[in-house]
């Protein structure tokens, strides 16, 4: 039954690539003379099901065309494939969010901060977060709640707190999952996705002069690269450590890695992501067509929100270029 509905799954994900920005209305959406303009470009696409008055409340449809995405998702989890896993990031995400809203004691709106729904039901978990009663909630994301909670007492009010201590838990719980799926490239995916998070930090804190406690505190464990790896380079120059990564899996991004720079890293992250599953994306009776697709609407939506925040700040459009991933469809 599970292969059955990951067939039936991946014949959905082939009909709706076709809903992917081609690269000629990404190109139309850089080169737009106004904000208005490159807007005009999403609803014409059918972007977020709907359109808007005033081209300044954009997000609206981004936030429209992620809650689609989502909901797809949500339809087709397949038992053993670790979709889910996608899911549980707009729990963690929301998480966040209501954490610091419940210690600022604000009754305002905080809608706009949110991520679609995830595994759970968004007016549900913010009941648990509120009443501090965590008990309905996964083991791991209870005791990461808890431990802010007791944080929070001691004295420790940094809202970075509430990121890392819940950014950490959910990786945790994510590779709990993976560890019974039958999905190598889900597997693949998140551990580049904690080794790129291990590099980026590495990197900016010994920038910001950060000891190795700090990069300590906030690692995150599951990734190819362990962190004795990295404790042995803190004290080394980052040259050193781009060393090392050419005998790693990312052999192929290590020269877009610029100390000074990060944006050419993350955008080759991004890329690399995205193939992991592009490569295998015909594979009807593989995870890769429906995650691949996820994963690349995901990425597609982010840009889409870059490209429309720089234009309404005036940014040249070759800066906006050299933010452009590759293109999936």
């Amino acid at each position: 039954m599970a292969s059955n509905s990951l067939v039936y799954s991946n014949a959905r994900v082939k009909s709706l690539e076709n809903g992917f920005l081609s690269q000629d209305k990404i190109n139309r959406m850089v080169y737009s003379e106004s904000l208005e303009e490159a807007v005009r470009v999403l609803i014409e696409s059918g972007y977020g099901a709907g359109t808007i008055a005033d081209a300044y409340d954009f997000e609206k449809i981004l936030s429209a065309e992620d809650k689609k995405v989502a909901e797809f998702m949500a339809e087709s989890i397949v038992p053993k494939m670790a979709l889910e896993t996608f899911l549980m990031k707009n729990d963690y995400h929301n998480a966040k969010a209501f954490v610091k809203a419940k210690y600022m004691h604000t009754n305002e709106d905080i809608s706009y901060m949110l991520a679609p729904k995830g595994l759970i039901d968004i007016d549900d978990l913010k009941a648990y977060i509120f009443n501090d009663n965590y008990s309905s909630l996964s083991p791991i994301m209870a005791k990461a709640l808890s431990d802010i909670d007791t944080k929070r007492v001691m004295g420790d009010k940094s809202p970075r707190t509430i990121d890392v201590t819940l950014d950490k838990a959910m990786y945790e719980e994510i590779c709990k999952v993976l560890k019974s799926s039958k999905a190598p490239s889900m597997v693949k995916y998140y551990k580049a996705n904690i080794d790129f998070s291990n590099i980026s930090n590495f990197i900016r804190y010994k920038n910001i002069g950060f000891d190795l406690k700090a990069y300590e505190q906030d690692f995150i464990e599951g990734g190819e690269i362990s962190y004795d790896t990295f404790k042995a380079l803190y004290d080394q120059s980052i040259d050193t450590l781009l060393e090392k990564l050419r005998y790693t899996s990312y052999v192929s991004i290590v020269d877009t890695i610029n100390p000074k720079d990060l944006v050419p890293f993350e955008t080759a992250w991004d890329n690399y992501l995205i193939g992991i599953f592009k490569q295998d994306r015909n594979d009807v009776f593989s995870v890769a067509p429906l995650a691949g697709y996820y994963v690349a609407k995901k990425i597609e939506i982010k840009v889409v929100r870059m490209i429309l925040i720089l234009i309404k700040n005036k940014i040249d459009v070759n800066i906006i270029k050299q933010r452009l991933r590759d293109y999936y469809a």
